[in-house]
C-alpha cells in the first residue's frame, strides 16, 4: 500500500472516530464543576453540588436535586452533518414523581440538550428521560430567547438503577423538527429537574460522544 493510500485510510478512520464531547475524566475540587462546564439559565441554591464520581466502574457526572433544577452546558464547535450520531449513557436513580413533559410539571430526571445558532435566540434539541410521558413524545416551545424541541427517548421506572446506552441521529432529528439542515453545533448541556412540584431527581450521566 502506498503512502498516499495509507494517509487516505488514516483520514477516513479519523473522520469515523467518535468525537468525545465529555468523558468526565477531569477530577475538579469538591464543589467545583469541570473546567469547560458552567451553569446556564439561573444557578440554583444547591443542596447537592454536581460531582464527578465513579459508579459501577464508570466515570460519570452525578446530579441530584430536591425542588430545584440543575442546568449545565459547555461550548463546542462541531458540524453534526459530519458527526450526526449522538451517543450517551445514563443511569436514573430517582425519577421526579409527578414529572410529565406534556403538562405544567415538566420535570425530568435527565435531559441531554444540544444548542444551535443563532446565538441571540438559540435553537435547542433535547433528549429526555420522562417519568410519565411515553417514549416518542415530542414537545415544542417558542420563547423570546429560545426555540426548543424535547424528545422523550426513555420513560418510566422500569430501568431505574440500570446503566442505559442511548443513540440518536441528530442531523435527522433536527431536520425533521426544525424543517432544515442543522447548522454547526455550538453547545452541549445536561440537566436534571425537580422544581415544579414537591419531588426530587437523581441521575448519573456517563460519556457523551458524536460520531458518524
Amino acid at each position: 500500500m502506498t503512502v498516499a493510500a495509507l494517509l487516505c485510510v488514516a483520514a477516513r478512520l479519523h473522520a469515523q472516530a467518535p468525537r468525545v464531547v465529555e468523558d468526565w475524566s477531569e477530577q475538579p475540587a469538591a464543589g467545583r464543576l469541570p473546567a469547560k462546564w458552567s451553569f446556564y439559565a439561573r444557578e440554583p441554591n444547591l443542596t447537592y453540588p454536581p460531582a464527578i464520581v465513579v459508579n459501577d466502574g464508570r466515570r460519570a457526572l452525578w446530579l441530584k436535586t430536591e425542588r430545584y433544577s440543575v442546568r449545565l452546558a459547555r461550548a463546542i464547535d462541531l458540524d453534526v452533518q459530519h458527526a450526526p450520531t449522538l451517543t450517551w449513557e445514563w443511569k436514573a436513580v430517582t425519577l421526579p414523581e409527578q414529572g410529565d413533559i406534556r403538562g405544567e410539571i415538566s420535570d425530568q430526571v435527565a435531559r441531554i440538550v444540544l444548542f444551535f445558532p443563532p446565538r441571540y435566540r438559540p435553537r435547542m434539541l433535547g433528549y429526555v428521560w420522562d417519568t410519565r410521558a411515553p417514549v416518542g413524545t415530542e414537545t415544542h416551545t417558542q420563547q423570546m430567547m429560545l426555540e426548543r424541541w424535547l424528545v422523550v427517548v426513555r420513560s418510566g421506572p422500569a430501568e431505574v438503577g440500570q446503566w442505559i446506552r442511548e443513540s440518536r441521529n441528530v442531523e435527522r432529528d433536527y431536520a425533521r423538527l426544525f424543517g432544515q439542515a442543522p447548522p454547526a453545533l455550538m453547545g452541549v448541556g445536561v440537566e436534571s429537574h425537580s422544581e415544579d412540584a414537591r419531588h426530587a431527581s437523581e441521575v448519573f450521566i456517563g460519556p457523551i460522544t458524536l460520531s458518524r
